[in-house]
């Protein structure tokens, strides 16, 4: 495996890095010259539907796809929160299909996979996961919404409404809160006010896990370390087995930790000037055969380097 991986490039908001051409064929250098790289993974909200209109963001995520095609790179999306609605658009052409030939019993995937074709580009798409094996090792690659934040709140709702008619919670729960929720942010992203409330919101809610976790402990722990019983979680009720690396994104904070006897977990950071401290702007993660390398856009020596024995 030779590829690079890349999440949170926001295209569609004025934060988004990615955005400036300069920018795009300096990461494009990077990643096809002495890093050798084959193959780009996207770990999610490369498009942002939920702060700008959609048109915006494919339109400004033009010139990024469009280089990453012409050098010859396999492009593989899986899809994060703020672009969710495309899930949504593949679940939507599914079910009219199925409808057209007479099969309406409901149906739970849980693992999505689908071709895309985004400005003229055939895109394969992945939903929430992306397995690959290399020399012996699994890869596992995610967007990382799953492990925090708004869909931990809509578990807990489902669980207790689901106590309530004394029915089990059943694994197409989540995704359905988290449909319901990412939907209706989706559809007042070219309002103004909403966008702006919404985000207030947001950082109120983040505000609020920080006291509750403690603050002390978002000080004295790395941001991956903070996560890694959430990826275990993750790993077990996904069912996926053995993973020895795991990859995300969603923090924008770049990282990279170990416990004994479990997975690497790597997060590589983000494309964005907001939201992202200094050491996680820009940066992005190569994957090879013997090694892997958190790497920061127009430094030479990578922010992080480990051999894979």
């Amino acid at each position: 495996m030779d590829a690079v991986v890349i999440s949170d490039t926001h295209f569609g908001i004025d934060s988004s890095t990615l955005t400036d051409p300069l920018k795009v064929d300096m990461l494009i250098n990077e990643i096809t010259g002495s890093n050798g790289c084959n193959e780009a993974i996207l770990l999610g909200d490369i498009l942002d539907f939920w702060r700008s209109p959609p048109e915006k963001a494919v339109r400004d995520s033009r010139y990024f796809l469009k280089r990453l095609s012409e050098v010859g790179l396999k492009i593989r999306y899986i899809v994060g929160n703020h672009d969710h609605h495309l899930v949504v658009m593949n679940q939507e052409g599914e079910f009219r299909e199925r409808m057209a030939r007479g099969d309406l019993y409901p149906i739970y995937v849980p693992s999505l996979r689908w071709s895309q074709i985004i400005d003229g580009m055939r895109i394969e798409m992945l939903y929430p996961t992306y397995q690959a094996r290399c020399r012996q090792r699994t890869y596992l690659f995610t967007h990382g919404h799953h492990l925090n934040g708004i869909q931990a709140t809509s578990l807990r709702l489902v669980d207790y409404l689901r106590q309530l008619s004394g029915e089990e919670i059943s694994p197409a729960d989540l995704e359905r809160m988290l449909t319901y929720a990412y939907e209706s942010i989706y559809r007042s992203s070219s309002m103004g006010d909403m966008v702006r409330f919404e985000e207030s919101l947001w950082k109120a809610s983040v505000i609020f896990r920080r006291l509750r976790e403690g603050v002390l402990k978002t000080l004295r722990f790395t941001p991956v370390e903070i996560h890694y019983d959430a990826i275990l979680k993750f790993l077990r009720d996904q069912n996926l087995g053995k993973v020895d690396c795991f990859v995300y994104g969603d923090t924008h904070r770049a990282d990279i930790y170990q416990r004994k006897g479990g997975p690497l977990a790597v997060n590589s950071g983000s494309f964005t000037k907001d939201g992202a401290m200094n050491s996680s702007k820009d940066t992005y993660l190569v994957v090879k055969d013997e090694s892997l390398s958190l790497r920061r856009l127009g430094i030479q020596k990578p922010v992080f380097m480990c051999e894979l024995l």
